[in-house]
């Protein structure tokens, strides 16, 4: 009888069902779209190696105010003093990063240039597609070699196998021996990098004794603070400064920085869903109008049932039954809405949050239960001579 009543108001029904639907694949969209967005930055994390420690330069003093520019007062040596002199840092890879123009035939292409050690690749995790990285001979040799990050391999090669042919870096000849796996979007642009041995940099590329970066690979997670104890003191001596003087460098934790951002990602969801459900609740004050209206239009039907013998658990129970199927099947199409959001928009990999999906399914019904309610109890709690005279 619930159905019934429903399919003879097709058109109410069906607006009303949408206002649900609404609600509920805007929460599935944004669970979907914070879960991706999870993933993309645990694949950063691996990305960045584990248990890693970025050492940088200071910013340069003018006339004793700071400038945006760094101060070059890192060296190779000191980054082997670093992994030399502690006890919980693994090893230790001195990076000089620059930017480089790249040719090859009639495609250019503006890159980083990353001059680093053979390191590098266990501790960032850089596993090549094709070829390989480049070696301790090679580098000690100054070979001029590389390395292409996904973006630039795209940029120049297109499909062609990059491997064995030369390339231009800032006019310098180089033999492309690897290509490495694509690491998808981020704030670094982990694809769209060259790497070079870091004599070749800072020799033959850009003319420096300095770098610019030490990555430092500690033991254990437990161990930062040990590691960031050593370095601070190692980098000071090497530095000179007095006990009154601040650090002229920086040390921080990568997966820090990429934590806070998952952090804020995960509070700015929480308030998208809030919204969301605030629909869900927009939808059922929906329903409650429907079911009133509906009340009001069936008095007389509700007058003569309960004359020929209907109790009023039996008219509550038919209301609130209408109630609960126009709220589950809004859930339903909300969910299905909620997975095509995640297929046309986001365009990434099907993740069905079957968690969420219950949830959703659960506050519908918990929506369609409260909405009806009221309408139900007032359909039941008719006079039934009132009702009987109802025009």
């Amino acid at each position: 009888m619930g159905l019934g009543s429903l399919r003879a108001n097709p058109l109410r029904s069906v607006l009303t069902l949408i206002g649900i639907a609404v609600g509920i694949a805007a929460v599935l969209y944004v669970v979907i779209l914070g879960e991706i967005t999870k993933q993309n930055i645990n694949k950063s994390l691996e990305s960045l190696g584990s248990n890693v420690l970025m050492v940088r330069p200071g910013a340069a003093e003018f006339h004793g105010l700071r400038t945006e520019a760094d101060v070059n007062n890192l060296t190779w040596d000191e980054a082997r003093k670093i992994a030399t002199g502690s006890k919980v840092i693994k090893t230790t890879v001195p990076i000089y990063s620059g930017q480089g123009a790249t040719e090859y035939q009639d495609k250019n292409w503006n890159t980083r240039v990353m001059g680093t050690t053979p390191d590098y690749a266990p501790v960032n995790n850089c596993n090549p597609v094709q070829g390989r990285f480049f070696t301790e001979s090679e580098m000690n040799q100054r070979e001029q070699v590389c390395i292409l990050g996904a973006t630039v391999y795209q940029e120049l090669f297109g499909d062609e196998s990059p491997i064995s042919k030369s390339i231009l870096i800032n006019t310098k000849r180089f033999l492309v021996i690897g290509l490495l796996e694509a690491k998808g979007e981020s704030w670094s642009s982990p694809d769209n990098q060259v790497f070079i041995p870091l004599t070749t940099a800072q020799e033959r590329l850009y003319g420096v004794d300095n770098i610019n970066t030490i990555m430092a690979q500690v033991r254990s997670s437990s161990d930062y603070d040990e590691a960031l104890f050593d370095i601070e003191s190692l980098l000071r001596q090497s530095h000179r400064l007095r006990p009154d003087q601040d650090n002229d460098f920086r040390v921080r934790r990568q997966d820090l920085f990429l934590s806070t951002i998952q952090e804020t990602n995960t509070e700015l969801a929480n308030f998208i869903i809030l919204i969301a459900l605030v629909s869900l609740v927009v939808g059922g004050i929906g329903v409650a109008n429907v079911m009133l209206v509906s009340v009001t239009e069936r008095i007389r039907e509700i007058g003569i049932r309960r004359a020929i013998g209907a109790t009023r658990v039996v008219i509550l129970t038919q209301f609130l039954f209408e109630s609960i199927i126009l709220s589950t099947v809004g859930g339903i199409l909300g969910v299905l809405g909620g997975i095509a959001l995640n297929l046309w928009v986001i365009r990434a990999q099907l993740l069905l949050p079957w968690v969420w999906i219950g949830y959703s399914l659960l506050i519908c019904m918990g929506v369609g239960l409260i909405s009806g309610l009221y309408p139900a109890y007032r359909a039941a709690h008719k006079n039934v001579i009132e009702a009987l005279r109802y025009e």
